[in-house]
């Protein structure tokens, strides 16, 4: 996975960094490090529950991922289902694992209940929370069944809504199937471990 240049410097990771040209042709995707995040996630969950930020966030903060589907998209599913196998790891860190994608409550839960999904998702229909980040991929168009939906985005952020740390493909805008390319569970970690050792999280 390319991380962005941005997160590379910020977590201080062992991965190269991206060369001089890339880094500068690139264009960050959403909020930068540091920012607050557009959005108190007032939404209803896969559930039906209303839920926001305040009842989602735990200790240190959450895990928070933009998929693009849960219904249709297979490398969302496979992403969902190995983050959720592995959600011990980011609540022993103090992190809640949230999900946001743009598909009805109904799918969702068809989800969950058929992949025994025990995270958290949030439905954004309307793609509000998604474009309030700023983060809707616009070459679906409206007509087309993935109008709405995000680039792939993991945010981690602290209890205060402080972004310390994003993972996304820096590609995203040269390679209409960047959507494939999902962080390992393992990278993600790394990014959140770097950011309690700094005392960001």
């Amino acid at each position: 996975m390319k991380l962005t240049a941005m997160l590379i410097a910020a977590l201080t990771l062992s991965a190269a960094p991206l060369a001089a040209e890339e880094a500068a042709s690139a264009e960050e995707l959403g909020p930068p490090v540091g920012a607050l995040i557009p959005h108190d996630l007032s939404a209803n969950a896969y559930d039906g529950t209303a839920q926001s930020f305040e009842t989602l966030v735990s200790e240190k903060g959450m895990a928070l991922f933009f998929v693009r589907s849960v219904k249709w998209c297979p490398f969302c599913q496979i992403q969902a289902m190995d983050v959720d196998r592995r959600a011990g790891e980011f609540e022993a860190r103090g992190l809640r694992v949230v999900f946001v994608s743009y598909d009805p409550v109904a799918d969702q839960q068809t989800f969950v209940q058929i992949r025994k999904i025990e995270s958290m998702l949030l439905s954004d229909p309307e793609s509000e929370i998604i474009d309030s980040f700023g983060i809707r991929n616009e070459q679906h168009k409206e007509g087309h069944y993935a109008f709405g939906v995000p680039h792939p985005v993991v945010f981690i952020v602290d209890p205060d809504k402080t972004i310390v740390a994003k993972l996304y493909e820096t590609d995203y805008l040269t390679n209409d199937r960047s959507y494939r390319d999902r962080p390992a569970v393992d990278i993600i970690l790394e990014s959140v471990d770097a950011a309690i050792v700094d005392g960001r999280l």
